[in-house]
């Protein structure tokens, strides 16, 4: 596959794009480097493996969806609306908070007013995915990224990732891990292969087919083509019937199932939106041509 179109086109752009990997069918079908690969913040991409980490914990029977928050985390808030705050609402970023916010501890996102209902309305928020974790830490026993390293960072190659702590020591969730755009990669063909890697079922293929489809809507919130149809469980619903993980700076995570594809970029980038957007025009084709 030729992807001299995309390499041109960010280039041209003057994104700094530090790396990309396209995969399809079993084979990797193109890589380039700007920058040697090392590990690296992949920001909200994070977020993914949160997600991934929340569906084996319900499946071990340690969590469910209609858990509520301050009851799992023994933690006594006043008003309904954090007594009415469940796993599920998390998951779907519909807490109620009226801003986007990073909280350095649980007392702090303990802290926060909620504006709405939990439900109501979608906010991306990295409140949300902190508290997954620390929900995830309370029944299990586990930090996060401890908990994963059997059940997915070792059995994928990824080996024991930095993730970073909140200041009272929870993995933070929502952002913080540190891997390579390899790494990326394999979880991204992890999460194409719908759970399964080299024939064990690390996650159900239910949980894969329910996080990554849309739960919620998120036009009333979003002005771009690629934000405003949906969100799932920690991930993004986008065109061409794919769904991805973003981080701030570039970094990109997509699967498209019905090519058979994932395509990982990592990104040193303020500007998001043009890179995904040099996928579509200059990736997708060779995808399609592929099939």
């Amino acid at each position: 596959m030729d992807i001299k179109p995309f390499i041109d086109s960010v280039e041209k752009q003057g994104l700094n794009v530090e790396g990309i990997i396209v995969y399809q069918r079993g084979r990797e079908l193109a890589r380039h480097r700007w920058v040697p690969e090392q590990p690296r913040l992949i920001y909200s991409v994070s977020k993914g493996f949160v997600s991934i980490a929340a569906g084996m914990a319900i499946e071990e029977g340690k969590l469910r969806l209609s858990d509520h928050v301050t009851r799992v985390l023994q933690r006594h808030n006043p008003g309904p609306r954090w007594d009415s705050l469940t796993l599920e609402h998390l998951l779907t970023m519909t807490m109620g908070h009226g801003k986007f916010t990073r909280p350095q501890s649980l007392e702090e996102a303990l802290s926060y007013e909620l504006s709405k209902d939990p439900g109501e309305s979608f906010l991306y928020d990295n409140t949300c995915t902190f508290l997954i974790s620390a929900m995830l830490t309370k029944v299990t026993g586990q930090k996060l990224r401890d908990y994963l390293l059997d059940r997915l960072f070792r059995p994928l190659g990824i080996g024991d990732p930095e993730w970073q702590e909140s200041a009272d020591g929870y993995t933070i969730g929502a952002t913080g891990l540190f891997i390579t755009t390899s790494d990326m990669s394999l979880f991204g063909r992890f999460l194409l292969q719908r759970g399964n890697w080299e024939g064990r079922q690390l996650v159900s293929s239910a949980w894969i087919d329910g996080a990554t489809r849309t739960h919620v809507p998120t036009r009333t919130t979003q002005r771009e083509p690629d934000c405003d149809l949906g969100y799932g469980y920690q991930f993004w619903t986008c065109r061409h019937g794919a769904y991805r993980c973003d981080g701030k700076e570039g970094q990109f995570l997509l699967v498209l199932p019905a090519l058979d594809a994932v395509v990982a970029i990592n990104s040193n980038e303020k500007k998001l939106m043009p890179i995904l957007y040099a996928v579509w025009d200059n990736v997708l084709p060779g995808l399609k041509s592929e099939s």
